[in-house]
């Protein structure tokens, strides 16, 4: 036995280096690497969800693959602002909330032509309701995660915290968004 162990030493220490790659490989990834589509942070806590017209929110019928910087991200667009305030800035927080905890992703302000127009009461002092949040597939576990939307007051006090009814399922190759109505 020791003069086998002697003779496959290599292949040993081969088939060592092969198992901690494998399980410290995305986590690493995720950590150092990439730079876009990574969360704020795990296990948030939230407040309770608001009622339904306290904000009002479009999320856009799909989530669209993009690369950027040499990262395969997704980016799903929408807008959301306070009912009773629309013109407030706000900070716009996507949670992804499963079985294991809530997830929360930084989204950025993007003007996407038409979307926020189609509000009726639109006024162009409420473009910086519109968002982007990019995600990488890489930074969650497969299964499905319910879309919630946190708003946050830049200038003072107020939050508001709302379950969209849509929601992304994980697959180990995939990301899938369901919007349901």
């Amino acid at each position: 036995m020791k003069n086998w162990i002697k003779g496959k030493y290599k292949h040993i220490i081969a088939c060592a280096v092969l198992l901690v790659y494998v399980f410290t490989a995305n986590p690493l990834y995720v950590r150092f690497i990439l730079k876009d589509g990574k969360p704020l942070g795990t296990q948030v806590a939230l407040p309770a969800p608001s009622k339904d017209k306290d904000v009002v929110f479009v999320l856009d019928n799909l989530i669209q693959p993009l690369r950027i910087n040499g990262q395969d991200l997704y980016d799903l667009r929408g807008y959301a602002f306070f009912q009773a305030n629309h013109e407030q800035e706000n900070t716009i927080t996507i949670i992804l909330s499963s079985k294991a905890g809530n997830i929360a992703f930084p989204t950025h302000t993007v003007a996407r032509p038409n979307m926020i127009e189609s509000y009726p009461g639109y006024d162009k002092k409420m473009d910086h309701a519109e968002f982007s949040l990019l995600l990488s597939q890489n930074v969650l576990s497969p299964g499905t995660y319910r879309i919630g939307i946190l708003l946050q007051n830049k200038n003072g006090p107020g939050q508001s915290y709302v379950l969209t009814g849509g929601s992304i399922k994980k697959t180990p190759n995939t990301l899938t968004y369901t919007l349901t109505p």
